[in-house]
């Protein structure tokens, strides 16, 4: 009875899965851990890291069942940008990262402090060509400015 109980022992058996070589034998920059617990200042958003532990099941089958009327499609999650917080993260991050007028200036923390010393000689320079009358800019060729 014992015999017919036992499983056959074949090559497939034995091989099963592989294993994974342990943490020690790869390499230091191959190893990602499951849960990154890094300061704000690592992270490219500079803020911690909100996320949970989301099982594959509640992505599938959790879902709302209620209707976005605003989104193209409901099934989309940010669609839109509905539901993230790019300007807050913007404004928290010591540099900007976004080249947009809204975000990437940053009027109210500049990244050089402004110089104004050598203001007047644009003004001068500007002044200069402007009322003067200078042929080589008029000639055509290189640097021809028509009239307007």
């Amino acid at each position: 009875m014992e015999d017919d109980e036992e499983e056959e022992i074949t090559a497939a058996t034995l091989r099963g899965r592989p294993r994974p070589p342990p943490i020690s034998a790869q390499s230091a920059f191959s190893y990602v851990p499951p849960r990154r617990q890094d300061p704000k200042e690592h992270s490219y958003y500079y803020r911690e890291s909100k996320a949970g532990v989301i099982s594959l099941y509640d992505c599938i089958f959790k879902k709302n069942l209620g209707y976005n009327q605003k989104l193209h499609r409901d099934d989309r999650e940010h669609a839109k940008s509905l539901g993230l917080h790019v300007n807050e993260e913007e404004q928290e991050r010591p540099i900007g990262v976004l080249m947009s007028s809204v975000y990437g200036k940053r009027i109210h923390q500049p990244v050089e402090p402004l110089n104004r010393d050598h203001g007047r000689a644009n003004h001068l320079k500007a002044d200069f060509y402007r009322k003067n009358d200078i042929p080589s800019l008029k000639d055509p060729g290189f640097g021809h400015i028509s009239p307007a």
